[in-house]
């Protein structure tokens, strides 16, 4: 007795083609909302840093009687109180940075804690050295810059301490330029910001940019 073929069922060609159109449409969908909630991920745990850098430089003021000096340079040592145009350790070789001895005295348990996470993922290597979070040293009363109109123990909360702007190269010693770029936001207009009373949030940095430099 002979047994009936047997047939294997597949795939045609227009079902395989609306398969890998359905993908399509999903991963079109699905991109855009991974990197958003990816995005908001770096924002808090950029806040989470700066909180903990909050703790770290009131811890060393009341260690030290005083808050430490920036660092001047970027890089993996220490710079503090050194000063090399172009080469800051913050806001893309600006400004000054979060001090290094943070780390080196245990006051910070990583110097991840130095760096915006979305500056972290953006920029590799050597450059990433650039992106510290800006610190304000005139503000800190160390004594480290003359003709600060600020102190952090004596004037308001709405001073801030640390910040993750960053500035295009070509615009980096030209104050008052529109062309600067904050981590944050859909439209990366914000930043973390922590200040003087060591509360972090986060402000439209572009908006605080343009009133500094009366660009409205």
């Amino acid at each position: 007795m002979t047994r009936a073929p047997s047939y294997i069922r597949a795939f045609t060609l227009i079902e395989l083609l609306i398969v890998v159109a359905i993908i399509a449409v999903l991963a079109v969908i699905a991109v855009p909302n991974f990197l958003m909630a990816q995005r908001r991920a770096n924002q808090a745990r950029c806040a989470t840093n700066l909180k903990a850098i909050a703790v770290a430089l009131q811890t060393y003021k009341v260690d030290m009687n005083k808050y430490p000096l920036a660092d001047g340079i970027a890089g993996e040592e220490e710079s503090m109180a050194e000063t090399l145009i172009g080469m800051g350790p913050a806001a893309n070789g600006s400004w000054d940075g979060v001090p290094r001895i943070l780390v080196r005295l245990g006051y910070l348990g990583s110097s991840t804690y130095l760096f915006c996470p979305e500056f972290r993922n953006r920029f590799r290597g050597d450059r990433m050295q650039k992106f510290r979070y800006a610190y304000n040293n005139s503000a800190a009363d160390t004594g480290g810059t003359t003709g600060g109109t600020h102190d952090v123990d004596r004037d308001s909360g709405d001073i801030w301490f640390c910040r993750c702007l960053w500035v295009p190269v070509k615009y980096s010693f030209k104050p008052g330029s529109k062309d600067v770029s904050f981590p944050h936001g859909e439209d990366r207009t914000l930043e973390n910001v922590l200040y003087s009373d060591s509360r972090v949030t986060p402000r439209d940095g572009l908006d605080d940019y343009e009133q500094a430099y009366n660009l409205n």
